[in-house]
């Protein structure tokens, strides 16, 4: 990142001279001011342009001034994405942003600074679905949301698939019988789902 700030400082980009187009890769100046390499994930207009942060896996809509071209020597080509995506197996995070917000909070606290062990459970349309397991408990993380009542299941059907599910559903039960979280008021699914942002 030093020697690509310092090559774009050396000869520093036209403003509005790039033409994002979605699927491009680019650098991007971030709200911190510093520019990182970055994918055009969609263009709504030369003001509203979604970028991925390649290395850092992170998004952000930015202007399409605040995107340059990428300097040749820091290319995808030259030097692979650093930041891989992937989604958790089994389970669903709900949309209202609040409760999102809650399950990211959670989900660092328990993650930040621990060593997982990563799996590939199945593919998805985007991007792999895995479990994370921490490395000295072996503990699911995933299920743990799970079992907070922080996050449902999501159902799936094939059969080598089906003990995990299995027990993912225990621990959605176990959530609900102790009204944990998004349980805390029963289960609304049967005629909140919609309202809440949650699709079965």
């Amino acid at each position: 990142m030093e020697s690509m700030r310092a090559e774009v400082a050396a000869q520093q980009p036209v403003e509005g001279s790039y033409a994002p187009r979605r699927g491009d890769y680019c650098i991007a100046k971030f709200s911190d001011g510093e520019w990182y390499r970055a994918r055009v994930e969609k263009v709504e207009s030369p003001a509203k342009v979604h970028v991925f942060y390649i290395d850092y896996g992170n998004r952000e809509v930015v202007s399409s001034t605040r995107l340059a071209s990428i300097p040749p020597a820091f290319s995808t080509r030259t030097l692979p994405a650093q930041a891989t995506e992937y989604t958790f197996a089994y389970i669903q995070v709900p949309q209202d942003d609040d409760t999102r917000g809650d399950v990211v909070d959670s989900l660092v606290r328990d993650i930040q600074n621990s060593q997982c062990l990563l799996n590939v459970e199945y593919s998805g349309v985007s991007c792999p679905h895995v479990t994370l397991q921490f490395s000295d408990s072996k503990e699911d993380v995933g299920l743990g949301l799970v079992k907070e009542g922080m996050v449902m299941v999501e159902i799936r059907k094939e059969k080598h698939l089906q003990k995990m599910v299995t027990e993912f559903l225990n621990g959605q039960e176990s959530a609900k019988s102790a009204r944990l979280n998004i349980w805390r008021y029963g289960d609304f699914r049967a005629d909140d789902a919609d309202e809440f942002g949650y699709r079965r």
